[in-house]
Parts: structure tokens; C-alpha cells; sequence
């Protein structure tokens, strides 16, 4: 219920009294919104509650609000609930983001200015694991390329915060031949279309051998590798592994995933 205005002499009714009650409590019982929202004067003393699994906004305009007045937000939603100043001026010494089970109060200073106070959660969320994303293929691709050439091995994640940051765990399986010399295979981890991490040196450093004069060889095994990322971002990332061979003479050319599935894990860690 919204902030009450009272007069001198006047006699306080139950629904009054409740409502003090909710005001003192910073809220009470929450409102609970389902997409984007624009503060109302009414929503002075109250609680609001978040609960979209899409990006939301709250915005704040002035002439509703007087100095003292307060409001607090709470995301439960899936989705990063931002608070946006609208004709007001909002301030903060924190992040004006909410990402899921975060809390914040907006103090406002005057009709026109705020102040948001994001809750303990944020900094609970330090270190933590706020999300996971898992991808897995089975689909088996052959690559006859010295280019680093897509795998199939990908997965995409949303970061609830830009200062998050993403931990990305992959094992490739693949075999690789040639029918006589030497071969070698690499592999890079890419997010979006950009190479964040290159096994080895070179690209061909994944493993290498030597010496095979006739008949050709095969190798088959699965490489594993880890990498913090900083995607600094609030949007869909996505993550992909790529392969190349050495050589593409003599048949030479690496198949992934055609033994087992091979497998990548998105790990959002909270700033």
C-alpha cells in the first residue's frame, strides 16, 4: 500500500494503521510485476517484486516523489531487472542491474533525484556461481582445413551481469590422420567470433607426431581445457570450439566427435 498523508486530530483506521505498518517495513507485501514498469506516486513506501524470465526495466520520472520517500525492488525473475532514470536522476555507487534474487532500495534525495542502494545480495554474489550452461554434440564432423574450422561443440549463455565473469569448460574428442609424414592438430575456443583461447603455441600444437614414412597413422583422444572469460555483457554469448590440421596433403584431416559425445560447460561467476 502506498504512503499516507494525515491530518492533525485524525483518527487512523485499521486499513491506515496496515498500511504505516507496511510503509515502516519498507513495503510489506510486494507488488508483483510481470514485464517492464514505470514508478506511479501511489508506489511511494512500497515493495515491488520482479518476476520476468526476459530483461526488464523499472523506470523513474520526476514530480512523483518527495524527499524521504522510498522504494524497494526485488528481482525473482530469471531475467536482469534494471533500474532506469527516466526524467529523474538516479545514482548509485553499485550497479543499477538486478540480476535474480537481488534486492535493491531506491532513497529518493528530492522530487527529481535518487539515490539506489543495491542490497547485500550483490556482494553475496561475489565469487559464486550464479548460473550453468551445458552444450553436447555427438554429430560427427570431419575438417580437411589448416583455417580453424567449427567443431560443433557450442553453447550460449546470458550473463545477469556485465562484471560477470564466465568459467568455460570443454573436452573435444576427435581423431586425426595422415597417410605418411608428420601431422598435428590444434584447437581454439572462440566466443562469438572472436579466438579467446589457442592450445598451444601454434595451432597444430594439440599434439603432433613424426616419423611415419608409409602406411599412414591415427590418433584418437579427447583434449580438455579450461578458461575464465570476461565477456562484459548482458547479452546472449555464445562459445564454439574449432579445430585444424597441419596438413591436408596425403589425407590428412581430424574427425571430432565420432567415438563419444564431446561436451562444453558455461559456468557464470558472479563479480
Amino acid at each position: 500500500m502506498a504512503k499516507q498523508t494525515f491530518t492533525v486530530g485524525q483518527v487512523l483506521t485499521a486499513a491506515q494503521l496496515t498500511s504505516l505498518q507496511q510503509t515502516a517495513m519498507l513495503g510489506g507485501a510486494a507488488s508483483a510485476k510481470t514485464a517492464s514498469y514505470t514508478l506511479v506516486a501511489a508506489d511511494a513506501g512500497t515493495a515491488i517484486s520482479m518476476t520476468s524470465t526476459s530483461a526488464t526495466t523499472i523506470t523513474v520520472n520526476t514530480g512523483l516523489f518527495a524527499a524521504g520517500d522510498t522504494v524497494k525492488i526485488t528481482n525473482l525473475g530469471s531475467g536482469v531487472t534494471t533500474i532506469t532514470a527516466g526524467t529523474a536522476t538516479v545514482n548509485t555507487s553499485a550497479s543499477l542491474a538486478l540480476a535474480q534474487y537481488e534486492s535493491g532500495t531506491l532513497d529518493f534525495t528530492s522530487t527529481s533525484a535518487a539515490i539506489f542502494i543495491k542490497g547485500a545480495g550483490a556482494a553475496g554474489a561475489s565469487g559464486k556461481v550464479l548460473q550453468v550452461v551445458m552444450g553436447t554434440t555427438s554429430t560427427s564432423t570431419t575438417i580437411a582445413s589448416t583455417s580453424f574450422t567449427d567443431t560443433t561443440l557450442t553453447a550460449s549463455i546470458t550473463p545477469s551481469a556485465a562484471s560477470s565473469k564466465v568459467l568455460v569448460f570443454y573436452a573435444q574428442q576427435y581423431k586425426s590422420f595422415r597417410g605418411q609424414s608428420t601431422q598435428g592438430v590444434g584447437l581454439q575456443l572462440v566466443r562469438g567470433a572472436t579466438a579467446i583461447q589457442i592450445i598451444g603455441p601454434a595451432k597444430y600444437a594439440a599434439f603432433t607426431w613424426d616419423g611415419v614414412s608409409s602406411g599412414g597413422a591415427e590418433f584418437r583422444t579427447v583434449t580438455t581445457s579450461t578458461f575464465l572469460d570476461s565477456p562484459a555483457t548482458t547479452s546472449s554469448t555464445t562459445y564454439k570450439v574449432q579445430g585444424g590440421v597441419l596438413y591436408t596433403s596425403n589425407s590428412g584431416e581430424m574427425v571430432c566427435n565420432n567415438d563419444s559425445p564431446s561436451t562444453i560447460i558455461l559456468m557464470e561467476i558472479g563479480a
